[in-house]
């Protein structure tokens, strides 16, 4: 089965179905038909959240919140060992701290990263990565 690590640039570009969201679409279709596994980081939903915020304000925001915990989508909260795990990856890697906690989860889970987030090129010797063209 196929386990799919959400990263925020990913479920952007759904939302505001931009180059490439069909691909973000059908994965979360799979998740619900359960041919496919999928989670996010905490952190990396945060990042989503105060983006919309920016975008279309705190009440639209929350309710995106709202509709995202009903899809088949895990949040993974992070603990101890997943900020050491990320701390280890930023402390070695010129990405973002948000990244790194995607790329821990990723690593923890033996996931595949879904981004078009160019920062995550730095990353394809780490960890597998599903772009979004």
């Amino acid at each position: 089965m196929k386990i799919i690590l959400f990263d925020a640039h990913a479920i952007l570009r759904w939302t505001q179905k931009e180059r490439g969201y069909q691909k973000v679409k059908n994965l979360l279709i799979a998740c619900r038909d359960q041919s496919a596994t999928g989670y996010m980081n905490q952190i990396n939903l945060g990042e989503v959240y105060y983006k919309t915020i920016r975008a279309v304000g705190i009440d639209r925001a929350k309710e995106f919140l709202e509709n995202f915990f009903r899809l088949p989508v895990q949040i993974i909260l992070p603990d101890s060992e997943l900020i050491w795990s990320a701390s280890e990856i930023k402390a070695s890697y010129s990405i973002s701290y948000a990244d790194c906690f995607a790329a821990a989860t990723a690593l923890r889970l033996k996931a595949t990263i879904l981004t078009g987030d160019p920062e995550f090129k730095k990353l394809v010797s780490l960890v597998p990565i599903e772009w979004l063209s």
